[in-house]
């Protein structure tokens, strides 16, 4: 990673320790959760459907299963589709650059991060304190990593940044370590910062509607909407099952 110099101001990086004992981060992301509207409602919808509508003009209905993770995604004229079964990820009429196999969770992945901290294979680092932009306060930070070979890319990580007052989800850094997005030889791409803007509350829970992620000098990267949120939507199966025409991606994570 470069230094950043007096031009990283965007996150003015002074770290101080917090007092913690062993298993203070999960308490703390367990208290994150509650305040999003707590674990079960969440797990235990039959699906998680939104619609994300990104600045680079991409956009697509996101309906995902939250137990097996599996999902099918559709642009809005229907023209372009993706789908993950749990083994495969195919694709009809994508021509975007980045694998289907990597995008097809990526907004799912980002907005429903104080969930995620449950999965199996997580690993939590000591809770620190940190200020965020020229915030008058520090966040709570707790780094989530990954056990080796968990899901694709167990060498992602993420530094979640907790409101220390309500200890909602305020922001998150994060790699992105997918090997076919990435050139030879690298092992990551240059850490982001993701903002969450506004929220809404969904049937008890949590959830944005606008994000904003940044660049390591503060210059903005990209900009997400989120709208249409569900958690009552039957799952259908079916529409996991390549059509004719479908293009099977076998991208290397």
């Amino acid at each position: 990673m470069r230094s950043f110099g007096m031009a990283f101001a965007f996150v003015l990086a002074s770290f101080v320790p917090v007092s913690a004992e062993s298993g203070d981060a999960r308490a703390l992301l367990d208290r994150m959760i509650e305040a999003h509207g707590g674990y079960e409602d969440w797990a235990s919808a039959p699906s998680i459907r939104f619609e994300d509508r990104w600045s680079s003009g991409r956009e697509f209905a996101v309906t995902t299963e939250p137990g097996s993770r599996r999902a099918y995604l559709e642009s809005p004229d229907g023209a372009t589709r993706i789908a993950w079964d749990g083994e495969q990820c195919w694709s009809l009429g994508y021509e975007g650059k980045a694998p289907p196999r990597f995008l097809y969770n990526l907004t799912w992945y980002f907005v429903n991060l104080p969930w995620v901290t449950r999965d199996p294979g997580v690993v939590l680092a000591e809770p620190r304190e940190e200020r965020l932009f020229d915030a008058p306060n520090p966040s709570l930070v707790v780094r989530m990593t990954y056990e080796a070979g968990v899901g694709d890319t167990p060498r992602d990580w993420y530094d979640l940044f907790l409101d220390p007052a309500t200890f909602r989800l305020q922001a998150c850094r994060y790699v992105v370590t997918y090997g076919a997005l990435l050139p030879e030889g690298v092992e990551s791409t240059p850490p982001h910062v993701l903002v969450y803007e506004d929220w809404t509350n969904e049937d008890g829970l949590i959830v944005p509607t606008r994000f904003v992620i940044r660049e390591e000098d503060g210059a903005e990267y990209a900009r997400c909407e989120i709208s249409g949120w569900s958690f009552r939507e039957p799952f259908d199966p079916s529409r996991l099952a390549p059509p004719p025409g479908a293009v099977v991606d076998r991208s290397e994570p």
